[in-house]
């Protein structure tokens, strides 16, 4: 029995069609059938029998698609496992969807701890994310993430920036209806996160005006401490490092947190590199002050 064989048997097993699994294998019809056809041989038992135009696995077939599965996740992470010895070297791919601003001073503090391990940085790359061409990646989400692929890191709130001299700055919190007419630095509207704060808006009849939209938090802040208008932003996600010119407020009414996540590629071999960078960051946000994941700025 060979591997190739469970491989194309698999495949078949999985479609229930020869002729589907045939053009998926890139094979011609007859030489899967052939190949079937030598397995059942080998092993002395019938693995198919026809039902229509499909065919279907025999008791003897479906213990083989059982074991032929083990065996070949087996095989695949062997050769992850190989492919991952030789990528010990290589760059860990960390991309940052959210929280950027605290990977200068994160990345410093992991380098004290691990010299060895290099972290290449991807921040407006779609590409990657799509392709999944990344180790791991911070984002945010309003759900709680799978426990077998992400980690929550931190509850991220959303926060009113105003100009220090606005009439609202002066007090803790902002009534979002106190916000109606007023103009308002957004994010891109196809943004997930524009989505959720357009949603609250409506559900509290908040009117505003978008003269700028941005993606950059120092683009925002700079925007908001000139008195282009409010911003509404997630602590975290869009954190900018620099409030001199600003005040971050709470928000009076209660409205829905996103989370700061950590997220890695499922069922993927990971080097040790990435194991150690994934263990760092989640520790990084569970000992950060408190006073940094709560507090808004209060200083007058």
């Amino acid at each position: 029995m060979e591997l190739y064989q469970l491989r194309y048997f698999a495949k078949v097993a999985e479609m229930e069609h020869m002729t589907r699994a045939a053009r998926e294998l890139n094979l011609s019809e007859p030489a899967l059938s052939r190949v079937i056809r030598q397995l059942e041989e080998e092993l002395g038992t019938k693995l198919f029998e026809r039902r229509g135009r499909s065919i279907v696995l025999t008791e003897s077939g479906t213990l083989l698609q059982t074991r032929a599965g083990e065996v070949l996740k087996h095989v695949g992470d062997i050769r992850a496992e190989l492919r991952g010895v030789q990528q010990e070297r290589q760059p860990v791919r960390l991309v940052a969807r959210a929280a950027a601003s605290f990977l200068p001073d994160l990345l410093a503090r992991f380098y004290e701890r691990s010299p060895d391990v290099a972290v290449s940085v991807v921040q407006n790359d779609n590409n990657v994310i799509r392709n999944q061409e990344y180790d791991l990646m911070i984002g945010s989400t309003l759900i709680h993430p799978p426990k077998y692929s992400s980690v929550e890191l931190v509850e991220d709130p959303f926060r009113v920036w105003l100009p220090r001299e606005h009439p609202l700055a002066a007090g803790e919190a902002v009534r979002l209806g106190d916000l109606t007419g007023q103009p308002m630095i957004g994010l891109a509207p196809n943004r997930f996160i524009s989505v959720i704060l357009q949603q609250v808006l409506d559900e509290f009849d908040v009117r505003v005006r978008r003269p700028i939209y941005s993606d950059d938090p120092l683009m925002i802040r700079n925007l908001v401490e000139r008195g282009m208008g409010f911003a509404i932003v997630p602590v975290y996600t869009l954190q900018a490092q620099d409030k001199a010119g600003i005040r971050e407020l709470l928000i009076a009414e209660s409205v829905p947190c996103l989370r700061l996540v950590l997220s890695w590629k499922k069922d993927a071999y990971h080097p040790e590199p990435v194991r150690q960078l994934r263990r760092f960051i989640v520790e990084y946000f569970r000992t950060l002050p408190q006073e940094e994941k709560t507090a808004p700025d209060h200083t007058p």
